[in-house]
């Protein structure tokens, strides 16, 4: 029970403002050059490289996975991990470009959570600030973990495994037109993976961050909405009502504007990160199912998790929308008789009915069920590859 309390007291947040846990992550985002929300982004030659250089790393290494799982048609094995290399690499570009070009978007996004201090105005409020706030340092500390933990895992498997002789690789890729079976140029690729390996787990763990924020910020404010929805009717002060449904009703059109704007900023990079995590969770499974002792375990679970997250997040905005749609239809709304009271519970009625989430490019929303669809999708692809193989 110590360690329990112990990692309880650790990940509880103390303080209901954003700024200390947005400071983790914008770290996370400086030193890979994708501080995005930063006023000196891609200002001066000095910030054009931190980030240009990477990116153009990135396209080079979609080039170099092609040319050598083509080179090395005949394994199987190199097949596999080329596939893996060039869905991360892309998975990267697109999440990277798309940050970048909505860039101001994200920003003010951003600022609306840091310069919020509505958590003053009463117990309730600085509860949910603070019980959403230890969520996001909870997600915050999983993606520092879980995302280093991978690269590690495919990083160390050839020494692990013993097949240094053996020149194996910890993803498919290496410089184009060049053997890696041959000293020095094995030892050369392997050293160009570590680094983009490990710039790319520091770069997902801050781009992925603001993510996080955004949801735990929104799902506070709906929790809060809920619970001045709850007090409609319970007072006869006919001023007091029409203040708490004024209330209720900027606070419900600042979240639903708050979510449609992340929807716009996520809903293209979500598109891609979900297509390109069902061919990964598809090639991983591949790998496990033909060969047992291999390097996919930890992209396979990796990635798996990954989406259960983002899914998870997503659920809880489509949750907790939901029950202020309820809420709205079980307070003691009849209580207020006065005909223009009603009109305005009507139009609240009427706004609560809008669907809310995390859109993924318009084609459906984060939630539990597009999860179940994700690992459905993976495993049906999965079945035709070895269709295909028999």
């Amino acid at each position: 029970m110590g360690l329990l309390s112990w990692i309880s007291n650790f990940l509880r947040a103390t303080t209901p403002n954003y700024h200390g846990t947005f400071a983790v992550f914008r770290v996370f985002m400086l030193i890979c050059g994708v501080n995005f929300f930063d006023d000196d982004f891609m200002v001066g030659p000095v910030n054009v490289i931190r980030f240009m250089g990477p990116l153009l790393s990135g396209v080079f290494s979609v080039v170099a996975c092609f040319i050598h799982m083509f080179r090395y048609l005949e394994d199987v094995d190199t097949i596999i991990l080329s596939l893996a290399a060039l869905f991360s690499a892309l998975e990267v570009l697109i999440k990277i470009g798309g940050m970048a070009y909505k860039r101001k978007m994200g920003a003010a996004l951003m600022n609306t959570i840091l310069n919020d201090r509505s958590y003053n105005e009463g117990a309730v409020e600085i509860a949910a600030f603070l019980k959403y706030h230890t969520l996001a340092r909870t997600l915050m500390y999983i993606t520092i973990v879980s995302y280093p933990f991978t690269a590690l895992m495919l990083l160390s498997y050839p020494i692990i495994a013993g097949k240094e002789d053996e020149y194996i690789l910890p993803v498919g890729y290496s410089i184009p037109f060049i053997s890696y079976k041959q000293h020095p140029w094995y030892e050369i690729d392997y050293l160009i993976i570590t680094i983009q390996m490990i710039w790319c787990a520091l770069a997902f763990v801050g781009i992925d961050g603001p993510f996080y924020l955004y949801v735990c910020y929104a799902t506070c404010k709906l929790e809060i909405l809920k619970s001045y929805v709850e007090k409609i009717g319970q007072t006869d002060d006919v001023e007091e009502q029409r203040s708490l449904m004024k209330k209720i009703i900027g606070m419900h059109t600042h979240v639903l504007e708050f979510l449609r704007d992340c929807s716009e900023f996520y809903k293209e990079i979500y598109l891609g990160q979900v297509l390109f995590s069902i061919a990964h969770i598809c090639v991983s499974l591949f790998h496990v199912q033909l060969k047992l002792k291999n390097s996919s375990y930890g992209m396979l679970a990796t990635n798996v998790a990954k989406m259960w997250i983002f899914c998870y997040c997503g659920e809880l905005v489509v949750t907790k929308s939901n029950e202020v749609s309820v809420a709205m239809y079980s307070n003691r709304w009849y209580e207020l008789w006065r005909k223009q009271d009603l009109k305005t519970v009507q139009f609240m009625l009427a706004n609560a009915q809008q669907y809310v989430g995390f859109s993924i490019g318009g084609f459906g929303f984060l939630s539990y069920d597009m999860f179940a669809e994700i690992m459905k999708t993976a495993y049906s692809c999965n079945a035709f590859l070895h269709n295909m193989l028999n």
